[in-house]
């Protein structure tokens, strides 16, 4: 069995996020280039990227070249010959579970009764934050196994295993879908041109990504989203007008994602819910315009003088090991 250009550039991919793994010397400069497509703080993405895209390509050759998985490429060709039918079940596996990633963000918010358009930080025994917009909750089911089993992940990528406790049991529904979308994923490539099943493996990758870190509205989601709708809906002969649906399609999720983002607004005061603080905290520093406390909840206000973004990365410091985690309101316009 010779070895084609798709095993080959799989290999390639393979081989460059081990060595990205192993050694440190390429960190930064590989994030510095994947942070406009994974919006990542460490090489930890880059690396899923390179070989997931990688294991995607090489068993798409071995299952389009070996003759000992000739009976499963006959199975996958008689279900849909051309991939269009797993192609769609992988745009709904990704959709419904980024879907129900949102709704398990709410039933955390519902537990607690603070306002669904939150964001949700756990900070015992480290810190990790979750919202709607940016959701964590599949992320840490695989970040609380990588913790378990201790050095597999290096100190400075961030697993958010410290939310698990909060998503579980609903969030394992990723320990199926994931792999679901990675088979129907897989069964779509199909016997494709070798620029297109590139393409489609690394939107693919991307969208998974972003499925598990980030959800629906995160920055990889949307970019893979966006390139799976336009590789499904245009066909030869190509024409122009065939992006359009594929387009409308993508601002319509992106638009959804910003009413979310202007409903929890609240530009008037910031409200902090503090859960089960067993350590003082010092608050210095804020303009703090009341607090009351409710059994095992907290909860202050303060002006919106300081940024969301900087409150929040201070509060995590804070908090940190002093209470069990916290809600923080948004001022959308802080962000601008």
């Amino acid at each position: 069995m010779k070895i084609d250009k798709i095993g080959l550039s799989g290999i390639v991919l393979i081989f460059a996020g081990l060595l990205i793994y192993v050694t440190s010397a390429l960190d930064q400069l590989v994030t510095m280039i994947t942070w406009p497509i994974l919006s990542g703080s460490s090489e930890g993405k880059a690396v899923l990227l390179m070989v997931m895209m990688g294991g995607f390509l090489i068993l798409n050759f071995l299952i389009n070249n070996w003759k000992f998985l000739s009976p499963l490429k006959k199975k996958v060709t008689s279900y849909s010959t051309d991939g269009k039918k797993f192609f769609k079940w992988t745009l709904i596996i990704i959709l419904v579970t980024c879907i129900i990633g949102i709704f398990i963000e709410f039933y955390i918010r519902l537990k607690y009764g603070v306002p669904l358009l939150t964001i949700f930080v756990s900070t015992n025994p480290t810190s990790t934050s979750t919202s709607p917009m940016h959701t964590h909750v599949f992320k840490s089911v695989f970040g609380h196994m990588a913790d378990s089993m201790g050095g597999l992940v290096p100190e400075h990528v961030h697993t958010g295993g410290s939310l698990f406790s909060e998503v579980i049991p609903w969030a394992y529904l990723i320990l199926i879908t994931l792999p679901l979308a990675c088979i129907t994923g897989l069964f779509c490539l199909d016997d494709r041109r070798d620029f297109c099943r590139i393409l489609l493996a690394f939107s693919l990758t991307v969208a998974l990504i972003g499925m598990v870190d980030g959800g629906l509205y995160s920055q990889p989601l949307l970019i893979g989203l966006g390139l799976l709708f336009i590789i499904y809906f245009v066909k030869k002969p190509y024409q122009l007008r065939q992006l359009i649906l594929p387009l409308i399609l993508i601002f319509l999720v992106a638009l959804s994602g910003l009413g979310l983002e202007l409903a929890g607004n609240n530009s008037s005061y910031r409200q902090i819910t503090v859960i089960n603080q067993f350590e003082p905290v010092d608050l210095s520093g804020y303009n703090v315009l009341s607090t009351e406390k409710k059994g095992n909840i907290t909860l202050i206000r303060m002006d919106t003088s300081i940024s969301d973004k900087k409150t929040l990365e201070d509060l995590l410091d804070r908090y940190q090991g002093r209470a069990d985690g916290f809600f923080m309101t948004w001022n959308f316009f802080s962000y601008l």
